[in-house]
């Protein structure tokens, strides 16, 4: 990625005029390119404390997060120019993906596990020796998670989407509109098409919550192209499909999770009960996921229009 930035041109003269023309009401290309430049932002500053101080849960959790919204939404804005940061954005997921595993574990043992253990199974053998075996490979992943953050530096990622934001020709807001309603309504399609395909399984759920996760990211980065009160009805929709379907993985990937490190004989009593409950649970936070998805269908496409 380094040598591909000594390459570049020097800024356009289109962002020289933008720079001449002194205050003005920002436009749709202004606040997308904001409001990405704060994605990168929230991530570097996450990366940065994790590297400084120790470790939080909340804050690998903002990395990730703010990686997604970049890397779900960068590509369809990058259309508007030949130079489509695909290495960039390939370097983002790999840094993501880098620190999945730390935060599998992080939702097991901070959220699933203690839900489990809540009211009817307290009280079962091997309880502590459970929570110390899941403790300890915790500081393992979370040992990992930083070196993987050692390695990936977002500096040249950084520099690239912002030399890339001074290089462009800048589109009108109703070319925004446009490009926006074109995304939203392949997010859209896609979506469906995976709620279509659910059959109970781990992938397809995964499948369908990044579907949904992608969706709910570009409504948000375009909201500002269309009218307040319709997207704000989707975002809340989405957040809540998005929240059962959440709800429904953490338990299913808890219950993979759980065998490697439930292995000891005085933990095994805990196997057996956790794997069912998860598997219950997850089957009840997939079908109010469907009853969530039922209602964002009813809701309008408001992009639509814009697409004409």
């Amino acid at each position: 990625m380094n040598a591909r930035l000594q390459h570049r041109a020097t800024p356009s003269r289109a962002s020289s005029a933008r720079a001449k023309g002194g205050p003005r009401k920002p436009s749709e290309f202004d606040r997308v390119c904001e409001a990405l430049d704060g994605y990168f932002a929230k991530a570097f500053d996450a990366r940065k404390r994790l590297l400084e101080q120790p470790y939080e849960p909340k804050l690998l959790h903002a990395w990730r997060v703010n990686l997604r919204r970049v890397t779900a939404t960068l590509n369809d804005l990058t259309a508007l120019s030949d130079d489509d940061l695909r290495d960039v954005l390939a370097y983002l997921k790999s840094c993501r993906e880098a620190t999945g595993q730390s935060r599998d574990l992080d939702i097991l043992a901070q959220e699933t596990l203690p839900a489990f253990l809540d009211k009817d199974h307290a009280q079962l053998p091997g309880v502590d020796a459970a929570n110390k075996a899941l403790s300890e490979r915790q500081q393992e992943a979370h040992k990992q998670a930083v070196v993987e953050l050692k390695k990936h530096n977002l500096a040249a990622s950084l520099q690239s989407w912002r030399h890339w934001v001074q290089t462009v020709e800048p589109p009108t807001d109703n070319q925004i509109r446009k490009l926006a309603a074109a995304a939203l309504q392949q997010r859209w399609d896609t979506l469906k098409k995976r709620a279509a395909k659910l059959d109970g399984g781990q992938k397809r759920l995964h499948r369908l919550r990044s579907a949904t996760k992608k969706m709910r990211y570009s409504v948000e980065l375009y909201q500002h192209a269309f009218p307040k009160q319709a997207t704000s009805a989707w975002l809340k929709q989405l957040a809540d499909l998005q929240g059962h379907l959440g709800l429904a993985h953490d338990r299913m990937t808890g219950r993979t999770l759980i065998r490697d490190f439930l292995v000891a004989e005085d933990t095994q009593t805990l196997l057996k009960p956790f794997r069912g409950w998860g598997k219950r649970t997850a089957f009840h936070a997939s079908e109010e996921a469907m009853h969530s998805l039922a209602k964002l269908e009813k809701l309008n496409p408001y992009w639509r229009k814009a697409a004409h």
